[in-house]
């Protein structure tokens, strides 16, 4: 009886990880909410069309490389627009869908790694009898855990000088209503965190009182 021939894709999938595939460029980096929508385009506010992203779900850590579609001038609460299909790849939390956006660009040299390595498989492949090929999905056996949702801060900063934390300070509790803000040191420099959100409906009622106002310069930390 001929032995079978078990393909394990992990093998390659693992000798790859420790290439360079993208190199982070310092165009755009923001942590925000994502609009899940029903159509198959990606849309950003800003971010120019055919620009290679990375979207990373910080409830989990997980991310995907995708395309920019287009832009639009969608809802400023939202940081993206992912379609369903995407999301349910990130598993993202329709309470709480907040995510990382990187613009990349592409290592030439991972791409001819990858080619040349491709090559090679070919030539295996070639000579392998189909009918006695297993192809064993690894990703089965592995049991999804219980994401615990963090802490979720909005801030502003950081500042270097206190007393202008301490002025951002005064502004909040000057103009927007039902906010504590405090300052924080985070690496010797002043953080005013402005407000605790436990979901998306947190974040829109905080987003209702600074939209177009001087406070729409905000940040957002996961601890």
């Amino acid at each position: 009886m001929r032995n079978k021939i078990i393909i394990l894709f992990f093998i390659f999938i693992s000798s790859c990880q420790n290439l360079p595939i993208f190199e982070k460029v310092q165009n755009y980096e923001k942590v925000g909410f994502a609009e899940i929508s029903k159509g198959d385009q990606i849309i950003h506010h800003t971010i120019v069309p055919s620009s290679q992203i990375r979207i990373t779900n910080l409830l989990n850590n997980k991310n995907i490389i995708v395309n920019i579609d287009k832009n639009s001038n969608y809802k400023k609460q939202r940081e993206i627009i992912i379609p369903d299909k995407y999301s349910d790849l990130l598993e993202l939390n329709s309470n709480l869908p907040l995510v990382r956006i990187e613009t990349l660009r592409v290592n030439k040299t991972f791409r001819a790694n990858i080619g040349q390595i491709y090559e090679e498989e070919k030539k295996i492949v070639q000579n392998v009898d189909v009918k006695n090929v297993d192809i064993v999905d690894l990703s089965k056996n592995k049991k999804s855990t219980d994401i615990k949702l963090k802490k979720i801060e909005i801030f502003y900063g950081d500042f270097i000088y206190k007393n202008s934390a301490l002025d951002m300070v005064s502004l909040l509790k000057k103009e927007i209503s039902n906010v504590n803000p405090v300052i924080v040191q985070v690496n010797k420099k002043y953080r005013v965190k402005a407000k605790t959100i436990n979901d998306i409906n947190d974040f829109d009622i905080f987003f209702d009182k600074i939209v177009n106002t001087k406070f729409e310069n905000y940040n957002i930390s996961v601890d």
